[in-house]
Formats: structure tokens, sequence, C-alpha cells
């Protein structure tokens, strides 16, 4: 879309889990001068479980997979992703070495931010990693018949009834260093990833929604390809946009970034066997967002679908071409002012 350099005083921010803000702070590295990722922390993950036991701290699955995407030592980038297989201790089967890593640096420093700010820094991490808040938070949901879940691994289960609403078991602040990154950023990228148990989860801390109203750019939503099972099921387009709005209040929410790209049938019906349903927006839904006050961007996001990808404990689905999304994140981040008034 840029055939030449573009002004490089741009300053983005993506808030969600690892694997969403990954994607997003890699396409806008042409044009961005900083990038920082604020990550979830309630995580409950297998060996992200077992770390927060051990260190008594939020979780650090997604800071350390975030910080060894931006690894500039790549020995360091592997050592942090390393799963051990156990070695006849049942415990430790899966657990990547970051993990552990975090947690005995949490103990160390009794300092969580601290703990993640040294492992960014031995790794030469080329952005900048905040955890969203420092508090060793749960993650709670109300469900659509009035039952209440603990923890994140039983927010996001399947085969339950819909999620109504989140919050924390104990209120907890946000992380004041991830608020001011917030507050002046010339773009904020929420997603993609998880809606529940990353982009809405990170809201739930208390100076998140402000911030981002406070945010001197762009507030823009980047929405799934596909629905997710446990978290998303039925959903439109239309319904993920209205969660974030509902969460964070009129006004606040500028754009959304909406995948117009037809891939391969076949594929399609791949992921659909496995509960992944392919997210497209009609006319109606867009008239609707519009008039939602958030201005709605359909562009061909997946160029192509590539080979399924198998992930620690997660499902795979349909990812986004990083040029095409950083693209449109650039078109995002010209708008000048805010598109809702």
């Amino acid at each position: 879309m840029h055939d030449q350099p573009v002004e490089r005083n741009i300053h983005v921010v993506a808030l969600g889990g690892g694997g969403g803000t990954t994607h997003v702070l890699h396409a806008v590295a042409p044009f961005a001068a900083s990038r920082t990722a604020v990550i979830a922390v309630t995580d409950t993950g297998r060996s992200t479980g077992l770390a927060r036991q051990i260190g008594g701290m939020p979780a650090p699955g997604d800071l350390r997979a975030t910080i060894a995407a931006f690894a500039s030592d790549q020995v360091m980038a592997e050592t942090l992703n390393h799963r051990f297989d156990g070695a006849g201790i049942p415990a430790l089967e899966g657990m990547a070495f970051g993990n552990l890593l975090i947690a005995a640096l949490t103990r160390v420093t009794g300092d969580f931010a601290a703990a993640v700010e040294h492992t960014a820094r031995l790794a030469a991490a080329s952005v900048r990693v905040l955890p969203v808040s420092v508090a060793n938070a749960t993650l709670c949901a109300e469900l659509a018949d009035s039952t209440r879940v603990e923890g994140e691994f039983a927010v996001r289960a399947v085969s339950k009834p819909s999620i109504a609403r989140l919050f924390l078991r104990e209120p907890a602040a946000a992380y004041p260093p991830a608020l001011a990154a917030i507050r002046n950023a010339d773009l904020v990228a929420l997603g993609p990833g998880s809606l529940w148990t990353s982009v809405l989860a990170c809201v739930q801390f208390a100076g998140v929604t402000d911030a981002l109203a406070d945010c001197r750019g762009t507030v823009a939503y980047v929405c799934n390809s596909t629905t997710q099972p446990g978290q998303t099921d039925g959903y439109r387009c239309i319904d993920h946009v209205r969660r974030i709005v509902e969460t964070l209040g009129p006004g606040v929410l500028d754009a959304v970034l909406i995948n117009g790209s037809d891939p391969d049938p076949a594929m399609l019906q791949q992921y659909a066997e496995e509960g992944l349903h392919l997210l497209r927006p009609d006319d109606d839904e867009i008239a609707a967002i519009r008039a939602m006050g958030v201005l709605p961007l359909v562009r061909e996001l997946t160029t192509r679908v590539g080979p399924r990808r198998v992930l620690w404990n997660k499902q795979d689905t349909i990812r986004y071409e990083t040029g095409a999304l950083g693209a449109a994140l650039h078109e995002v981040v010209m708008m000048k002012g805010k598109t809702n008034g």
C-alpha cells in the first residue's frame, strides 16, 4: 500500500493476548516509531497456571511469548519458549522455561513488573512489553443461565452457557505505566484474539476504560476472523463490536477492522468442523456498526490460509497476513481526530 517510508513519529499500543498483540506490533513496524504491548495477565492455562502458583504472581505466559517474539537474541527467544518434557516430573511437562524465569525473578525482586522488564532486557526485546496489571487477579464470568465460573480456563471452557459478563473476583487496578502508554498512543489496537479472555479481560482492571477514553489517538478493534468455541459461539461481527462498546462506553471505540477476504472453502470446512465459523458481515451489520458510532473498515486481511499450527492448549484459527494488516492499521492511524466525535 505504501511505496515509500512514512512518518515515523507514530506510537502504537497493542492491547490483548500475546498472539494478537505480537501480530499487530509486527504489522505496524514499518511506520511505528515506538511499539508497546499491554498484555493480559489472567490466564490460568497449564504451564502458566503452575508458574502463577510458584511465583504467587499474575499470568506470565503471554508476556513471555511476546518478549520472545521480539527478542533480538534468538537463543534467548528459543530458551524462553522452551518447554520441558517432564523428565519423570509430570508437573513440569510442557512448562515453558520463560514462565519459570519470570516466577523466579518475581520472587527475587518482589516485583512482577520488574521481573517482566528484566526478562525483556535479557532477550533484548525490540518492543516495550507491559502487563496490564501487576495484581494476581482471578477472572470470573457470569453465564447466560446466571451461574458463575472462576478462573480463565473455566471462563473459556466449551459446551457451557454463553458468557453474559466478566468480572474480577477481587477488584484490581491496572499498571500505571500501561495506562500512560494507552493515553499517549496514536493508535491503540484491541485484538485480534480471544474476545472475552484476552481483550475484555484487560478492560476489567480499573483505569483501562478511562485511559482508552482519554487516548490522544485512535482506538480500533481488530475483529477476529472466526468465532471461537466457548467464547463467541454464534456471534457475528456486530456482536463482537457491541460487547466492546458496551464495556468501554459510547464514543471510545473509533473503528473496527473486519476481514473481507474469501478463504478457501475446503479450509473453511475444516475450521467449521472444529466450531470455528468465518465472520463475514453483511450490509445490515455494517450499517448497524456505523450507527453505533464506530467506523467499520472491511479489508482483505487474509490473502491466503496457511498450514494449520499446533498450539499449546489453544486452537488455531485463520491468520491475518502481516502486510495487509499493517496497511489497514496505517489507514486507521492516519484518520484525523476521533471519527465519532
